[in-house]
């Protein structure tokens, strides 16, 4: 079961997005991060002091690296130690490993962080924001790394604000463990799993932070001649042809090389009036999804029904039927609408991913059927398995005609749906949202008639939005 958080409580959703908490959605991670510049202009009470308490964090740092002479001496194992990297559990944003779980900061790459940080404070910059950039120079950090240092800076606040919002909507609060670094606090419960959960707000959030512009190789260049020179006559002008590995090497040694660069690069930063995520046209799909499905689901009921002791056909009859609900939700109901953003821009794969795993949860959960639909944080496919534990499932792959990888998609699946021929019955729903070359959808339909399984199908679904009747009598 998928439910959100003010669900799992019976609060009514407009009451608690009024708070202006992130309503999470328990068992999937939305994935948008906390932003530092957002935090820093924040009205809301429990966060006055955030700005000068992550400034004071990454400061104090600073002074150990900056004191140290060489790696293993005393400043340097104080800013490792002091090098807050904690995995935090509850807060459900993100690119979690774990549902609901936090990534954390291993230990090789706090190593390598610092060693870089080191660098360029001996080359002559030791403003505390550089940390904000991190990102943008050091390999295999990304946003969601950033948000849970942030997260682990900001930790004490975050639970007051969690404790605030949960008095005003009357939520019990219990005694849990969030990290194997903290001691336990008063939090509310998660219902699916009995572990806590954390609230962040909404106005905090991003789908990728304002230093990531800044941090950009394209954006760097412009700025830069030297690097944009070298680069051109290393790779004839497109940077799309180094790896981010090798971007941020560049960008890594610009910045080192040329320090006044890297203070033109955070002035930029600092005066750059920062924007939350619009919640509202959802430009992702990682926030409506889930409402719109329960709203469609009430509006355009599906009755379904299933046996006590269902075979593998009677659980694909249910979820056959599902496909073609959705089918006809996109196709004749606006469903449509809710893969393009507000200028008519395709939202990526991800969002008709989430909106269909949405969907199946609802029509389950509406018909009170005892068939669970899994996924990877909601996104990728989606197995429904009945939960009386029989080994056999129905996947469902969802897959855009905007993606390159369409033919190569389904042609991967043929050997799993050949060797579980009797365990597992598969749909590769293929939505439309862009015209597909008469070739390629020719080439597409081969494949799929000549594969010999009967236990995969595709449906195709129809999601270019069609114009408004006044239109169309044009």
């Amino acid at each position: 079961m998928t439910i959100s958080f003010s669900d799992s409580y019976k609060i009514e959703f407009k009451v608690y997005d009024a708070l202006g908490a992130l309503d999470p959605i328990l068992g999937i991670d939305t994935r948008l991060f906390i932003d530092p510049l957002l935090v820093k202009n924040t009205k809301i009470p429990e966060f006055q002091t955030a700005g000068s308490k992550i400034e004071k964090y990454f400061e104090s740092i600073l002074t150990l690296l900056k004191a140290s002479q060489k790696e293993d001496d005393i400043f340097w194992n104080q800013a490792f130690k002091n090098f807050k990297s904690s995995e935090i559990n509850g807060l459900s944003i993100g690119y979690g490993k774990d549902n609901d779980g936090g990534g954390g900061i291993g230990k090789i790459k706090k190593l390598e962080i610092l060693r870089n940080l080191k660098q360029i404070l001996d080359a002559g910059t030791d403003d505390p924001m550089i940390f904000e950039l991190i990102g943008g120079f050091q390999d295999g950090i990304g946003p969601d790394l950033i948000s849970d240092l942030i997260s682990n800076i900001l930790i004490d606040d975050l639970i007051a604000y969690t404790q605030r919002i949960c008095s005003e909507l009357n939520i019990s609060l219990v005694e849990l463990k969030f990290s194997k670094n903290y001691g336990a606090k008063k939090l509310p419960k998660n219902i699916l799993n009995d572990k806590p959960v954390i609230l962040v707000p909404k106005e905090f959030l991003r789908d990728l932070p304002i230093a990531d512009s800044f941090m950009d190789i394209d954006w760097i260049c412009k700025h830069n001649d030297e690097l944009r020179r070298y680069l051109n006559s290393v790779i004839e002008g497109s940077f799309k042809k180094i790896t981010v590995k090798e971007q941020k090497g560049h960008i890594r040694k610009a910045i080192v090389d040329d320090p006044e660069f890297l203070k033109e690069i955070l002035e930029a930063y600092r005066n750059q009036p920062p924007q939350y995520y619009n919640y509202f046209d959802d430009p992702k799909g990682e926030t409506v999804w889930y409402e719109a499905s329960k709203n469609y689901a009430k509006e355009y009921p599906l009755s379904l029904k299933l046996s006590k002791q269902p075979t593998l056909d009677d659980i694909y009859g249910i979820v056959e039927k599902i496909c073609e609900h959705f089918k006809v939700l996109i196709e004749d109901n606006q469903l449509c609408k809710l893969l393009y953003d507000k200028d008519g821009k395709k939202k990526p794969e991800s969002a008709a991913q989430l909106l269909f795993f949405g969907i199946a949860n609802a029509y389950c959960v509406a018909n009170n059927i005892d068939i669970s639909p899994e996924s990877d944080a909601g996104r990728g496919p989606v197995d429904f398995k009945f939960s009386n534990g029989a080994n056999t499932k129905v996947l469902v792959e969802v897959k855009l005609t905007s993606n390159s990888k369409l033919k190569k998609g389904f042609e991967s699946q043929l050997p799993i749906y050949q060797r579980a021929e009797k365990s597992q019955k598969g749909i590769y729903l293929v939505i439309h949202n862009i015209e597909i070359s008469d070739q390629r959808w020719e080439d597409f339909l081969k494949l799929t008639q000549n594969s010999g399984l009967s236990n995969l199908k595709m449906i195709d679904i129809n999601a270019i939005p069609k114009p408004s009747a006044s239109v169309a009598d044009e």
